[in-house]
């Protein structure tokens, strides 16, 4: 019988099928997902399936109704994987002029006329109270951050028992909406790395690897050209196939 294909999973945000014009079909070969499959299946020689579990706006909320409620994401994907990427926290991080409550509530407002009239205008003053507040403010509080971040890595070690793993820090910006500043991003991403190593996942820094195209990226400012793509892809495959060989120690199940 021919040998299954070896099952990469990751679970991340629109980085991993935006570039630098704009979102992207799945099979894209250019986005980091593909990019790393491809590697893989030339380090492992086994063909791979690639997963991708991802929404624009992803927020670490969401990862953890993902693997802990989503029964799909959980017993026929998780749980089959031989290899996971964690590529969230990046909106969790961003400067917010509005608290992250506001915009939830706007798609549930009537009339249409009202919801449009709402949107426009706070999405219109989100610079300028990013700015007003020297952009301290986050999408997601890090106290709270902190406790799903730690969730959602002893999820995925429960699910995706002896499975390779590495974890994708958080991207920035070049972005008018952001207000051109992200003050927060090195202690928020200090915190996300310790509990990434702390359930026994390699970190992997987005921003240092991508903020060198920083002039390359897409016109809203966040998303990156193919080069920052490959880069990433790179640096993961490294861990995650360090891990394969057995030459690096994966994450351990927890045990209960």
């Amino acid at each position: 019988m021919a040998e299954p294909p070896f099952r990469l999973v990751v679970i991340a945000d629109s980085t991993s099928f935006t570039d630098d014009v704009g979102p992207k079909l799945p099979g894209d070969k250019a986005l980091y997902p593909n990019v790393l499959a491809a590697r893989i299946e030339a380090a492992m020689e086994r063909p791979v399936a690639v997963n991708v579990l991802a929404r624009a706006g992803t927020d670490v909320r969401e990862a953890w109704r993902l693997v802990a409620k989503d029964r799909h994401a959980q017993f026929e994907v998780l749980m089959c994987a031989d290899a996971v990427v964690l590529g969230i926290g990046s909106i969790d991080h961003a400067p917010a002029g509005i608290p992250a409550v506001v915009e939830t509530m706007i798609p549930f407002l009537r009339p249409e006329g009202v919801r449009r009239f709402v949107r426009k205008n706070l999405y219109g003053a989100h610079p300028f109270l990013v700015r007003a507040t020297g952009g301290r403010f986050t999408h997601t509080a890090p106290g709270e951050f902190a406790r799903l971040y730690d969730a959602v890595l002893f999820q995925v070690r429960a699910l995706a028992r002896g499975a390779a793993g590495v974890t994708l820090g958080p991207t920035s910006h070049r972005s008018r909406y952001y207000g051109h500043g992200h003050p927060t991003l090195g202690a928020r991403e200090a915190m996300q790395r310790e509990i990434a190593e702390r359930h026994g996942f390699p970190f992997v820094s987005a921003w240092d690897i991508v903020e060198p195209y920083a002039d390359r990226l897409n016109p809203d400012g966040i998303h990156w050209p193919h080069v920052a793509h490959q880069e990433v892809a790179e640096v993961l495959a490294d861990r995650l196939i360090a891990q394969l060989r057995n030459e690096e120690p994966r994450p351990e199940p927890p045990s209960f």
